[in-house]
């Protein structure tokens, strides 16, 4: 399994904005400091199993989420962004994002 401090701490970052938790209560709510809250979201350092348990719980989300890291064709950051985001979107944002990519190619195909 490969694991990506940087998917994680952008997974659990994103997750808890969508639930406008401030850095500094969500580290208070998991019990750690907020220093240490910032080098997880930033993807400097993992959080330990039991940290990783009580993100989870808080925001709500099961803890496969944050391993089920897409398969990349290669290595282009912007391709493994934009599946990071399509991960944690909800159904209403994925019917957007397929009807954007379909009308993209849509486009490009008259040209």
């Amino acid at each position: 399994m490969n694991l990506d401090k940087k998917f994680i701490g952008r997974q659990i970052r994103l997750r808890r904005m969508e639930q406008n938790i401030s850095q500094e209560k969500f580290s208070e709510l998991i019990d750690i400091s907020p220093r240490h809250m910032c080098t997880i979201e930033n993807g400097k350092s993992f959080p330990s199993i039991e940290t990783l348990v009580k993100i989870a719980d808080i925001l709500h989300i099961n803890l496969n989420e944050f391993f089920s890291l897409p398969e990349s064709k290669d290595d282009n950051p912007l391709r493994i962004e934009v599946m990071q985001l399509v991960q944690i979107s909800d159904e209403n944002d994925l019917q957007l994002i397929k009807e954007i990519i379909k009308a993209v190619h849509r486009n490009r195909l008259r040209k």
